[in-house]
């Protein structure tokens, strides 16, 4: 028995050690706070343009919001053929269900910011990840 009771103890151990490791990881990679060249409720009221955008498939009017890198390398097109395959899946768009911002740092240390919108749909609901440099230029959009 007491070879029982020590090996629970050990469990409980490795797994107090598990949690708090968690938590340093997770402390480690969270976001920074918003810079003040950004207006928060500017930068939600643009993800969520650009997402109307997508999900109307307005695929020119989202583009255009993007900076020159990002129009360079995503076509209308290009956008229309990953987006349109996804919005098909979950079928109507019902609602936002939240947006939420936060402040990132590139490599070379300039300062952007994420939205996260969260899109209730007909059969699932969509997140959007939608990035912005400080000149409110589209650099980063990501689904899932």
């Amino acid at each position: 028995m007491r070879k029982v009771s020590n090996f629970n103890q050990k469990k409980g151990i490795c797994t107090v050690f598990l949690m708090v490791l968690t938590a340093f990881c997770l402390t480690a990679c969270t976001s920074t706070k918003l810079a003040e060249e950004f207006d928060e409720a500017k930068v939600k009221e643009s993800a969520t343009k650009a997402v109307d955008y997508l999900i109307a498939g307005e695929y020119e009017e989202c583009v255009a919001m993007m900076d020159a890198n990002m129009q360079a390398s995503l076509t209308p097109e290009a956008l229309s053929a990953n987006v349109d395959a996804v919005i098909e899946k979950v079928g109507a768009f019902q609602e936002y269900k939240s947006v939420a911002v936060v402040g990132q740092k590139d490599g070379q240390g300039a300062d952007y910011a994420v939205a996260v919108v969260v899109a209730g749909f007909e059969n699932g609901k969509l997140t959007f990840n939608v990035s912005f440099n400080v000149g409110m230029e589209m650099i980063g959009l990501w689904m899932k």
